[in-house]
C-alpha cells in the first residue's frame, strides 16, 4: 500500500535536508515523497532538485508564486498517489516508524469504531533554540474516548462544555495523516489562511462527523522557528478570521462574541485584561 509523505517547503535551505532525510529513512517500504516548494527565494529549490535526482521516490512541485502553506497542502493532496497522505513541515523530523505507527493506529481504530472519516496525529518532541529543553506536546485523541463530530469544532473555537468526556490535545497538520479519500471528502484547505489552516480544516471535518485520533508517543521532532506569518499580531488576525468564517455556527450557539473573546485572551495571555476590555465595549463592537 502506497503512502504519500508530503513536505511543504518555503525558504528552508537550512532545514529541508534533515526533513527529507527523515522521510527517506522511514520503515515503510512503499513510500512516495511529494515536496511542494512555495516559490522559495533562498537555495531551497536547488537543494530539492539535487535530492530528487538521487531518489526516484521524491516528486517535486513548485508554485509559480508564493501561495502559503494551505495551498501547499492542497498541492500535495492533488499530486499524491498514496492511499494515505501524511504531512511533514520543512523544519521538522519524523521518527523512522512514523508512517507505520500512524497507518496501524488508523486501521485498528477504523475496524473497532466503523468510522468513515479518521484523522490521525501524534505527540511531538518540541525544541526551541539550542539551549531550550525538549518537552512533549500531547495530541488529540491519544487515548479513549477519542473525540469526533461537533465537539471537536467547539473545542477548536474555544466554546464551553465542548465534550469534556473526550481526550483533547494538539492537532497540528505537521503530524497529520488520513486516507486520501478522507481529505477529498472534507475538501481543500482554505488558502485565505496563512495561519490556522489546520484549525479551520478540523472544524469543517468535525462538522461532517470526522474522528480525531493520535499515536500516544512522539513521532515528530518539532523545531520551533520564527517566520513572518507567525509574528506580531498575525496569529490573532487569523484566529479572529477563523471565528468570522464560522460565525453562522457560532451565532447559532449564541457564542460568537465569547469565541472572539477566547481568541483574544489566548493571544494576549491575560483573560482578566480581555474581560476588562470587553466590559468597556471597546472591541466587542469591532
Amino acid at each position: 500500500m502506497i503512502v504519500t509523505l508530503g513536505i511543504t517547503s518555503y525558504n528552508s535551505e537550512n532545514t529541508i535536508l534533515r526533513a527529507i532525510n527523515s522521510a527517506q529513512h522511514q520503515e515503510w517500504s512503499d513510500l512516495e515523497i511529494v515536496v511542494v516548494d512555495d516559490q522559495s527565494t533562498d537555495g531551497s529549490w536547488d537543494t530539492l532538485r539535487a535530492l530528487a535526482a538521487m531518489d526516484s521516490r521524491i516528486k517535486l512541485v513548485r508554485h509559480s508564486t508564493n501561495k502559503g502553506v494551505a495551498a501547499s497542502r492542497n498541492t500535495i493532496i492533488a499530486n499524491a498517489s498514496g492511499c494515505f497522505v501524511a504531512f511533514l513541515d520543512d523544519d521538522d523530523v519524523a521518527m523512522v516508524d512514523r508512517i507505520r505507527a500512524q497507518v496501524e493506529r488508523t486501521l485498528l481504530y477504523e475496524a473497532a469504531s466503523g468510522a468513515r472519516l479518521v484523522f490521525c496525529y501524534s505527540e511531538r518532541l518540541v525544541i526551541k533554540g539550542e539551549n531550550s529543553p525538549v518537552h512533549v506536546k500531547s495530541a488529540i485523541g491519544n487515548a479513549s474516548p477519542e473525540p469526533f463530530g461537533p465537539a471537536v469544532a467547539d473545542h477548536v473555537l474555544g466554546l464551553p462544555d465542548c465534550g469534556e468526556q473526550f481526550v483533547f490535545g494538539l492537532m497540528g497538520s505537521g503530524t497529520m495523516m488520513a486516507r486520501r479519500t478522507t481529505f477529498e471528502a472534507v475538501g481543500r484547505f482554505d488558502e485565505k489562511f496563512r495561519r490556522f489552516e489546520e484549525q479551520d480544516y478540523a472544524i469543517r471535518a468535525a462538522l461532517v462527523g470526522a474522528h480525531f485520533i493520535s499515536v500516544n508517543r512522539p513521532l515528530i521532532t518539532q523545531y520551533l522557528t520564527q517566520r513572518v506569518d507567525k509574528s506580531g499580531s498575525k496569529p490573532l488576525h487569523y484566529a479572529l478570521l477563523l471565528r468570522d468564517k464560522h460565525h453562522a455556527y457560532l451565532k447559532q450557539r449564541g457564542l460568537y462574541q465569547a469565541s472572539r473573546m477566547f481568541a483574544r485572551s489566548d493571544f494576549w495571555g491575560s483573560k482578566s485584561a480581555i474581560l476588562g476590555a470587553a466590559f468597556t465595549g471597546h472591541w466587542l463592537m469591532r
